[in-house]
């Protein structure tokens, strides 16, 4: 694929691929449509930024256009999915597969997907619910769905996650701690309960040996309450 595509030769070539409504399997044949598609999205997103283009435009025009970048984010996310499912189906990556975890660093990725590429197109396959938020997002705001606004969103919801496991954690600490203190009061209540105000007056030896050593401990035991 010759890096001189121009984007609005991008953008024909884009339409061209779309209308035959297939994706291929094979990666070394999805890098060519990334590629295509990536910029007949940025030609999109010029074209809508550009207030000295926008101003001459007609308002069909400007939708037509939005349209055109609409349909290119959709396909292009796609594409990313589709690669990223090939990556984790490859033999090389099964154990990335069972882990859901990034592959060690001597696993090798396919020729001509970089390890940021591969992380991408991994996260969108992996997450088709926010794909398609972002998608319907993009076109109820009158924007561009993207691969940035897919992962921005993906960051979010994680962090999201971790923030509701972090409180579900701390309340179900505090209450493991409630409960260790309610425990805690009822055995003292217990040994007030049972324990004589006064001990008897009389004791033999080993009794007494036996009595001082259990006091001693209950004496270390709640030593905490001194202060």
């Amino acid at each position: 694929m010759p890096n001189k595509i121009e984007g609005e030769e991008a953008m024909e070539m884009f339409k061209l691929v779309k209308a035959s409504g297939m994706l291929p399997a094979r990666i070394e044949e999805l890098l060519p449509m990334q590629f295509i598609g990536t910029k007949a999205l940025k030609y999109a997103r010029d074209i809508l930024n550009d207030p000295n283009v926008t101003l001459y435009m007609t308002e069909a025009q400007r939708k037509t256009a939005l349209r055109d970048g609409q349909d290119a984010g959709d396909w292009l996310l796609s594409v990313e999915a589709k690669i990223g499912e090939q990556i984790i189906n490859q033999p090389t990556h099964q154990i990335e597969k069972a882990t859901n975890k990034t592959p060690p660093p001597h696993t090798k990725r396919p020729d001509g997907v970089t390890q940021n590429m591969s992380k991408i197109a991994r996260t969108i396959f992996r997450n088709p619910e926010i794909v398609e938020k972002v998608k319907a997002q993009a076109r109820e705001n009158e924007d561009i769905p993207t691969k940035t606004a897919v992962i921005a969103e993906v960051r979010y919801q994680n962090e999201k996650k971790r923030r509701v496991q972090a409180e579900v954690t701390k309340k179900k600490n505090r209450t493991i701690i409630a409960v260790e203190q309610l425990q805690y009061i009822s055995a003292l209540d217990k040994c007030i309960h049972y324990l004589p105000q006064k001990p008897p007056k009389d004791w033999d030896n080993n009794a007494l040996k036996e009595a001082t050593a259990k006091a001693k401990i209950i004496i270390k035991r709640l030593e905490v309450f001194n202060g």
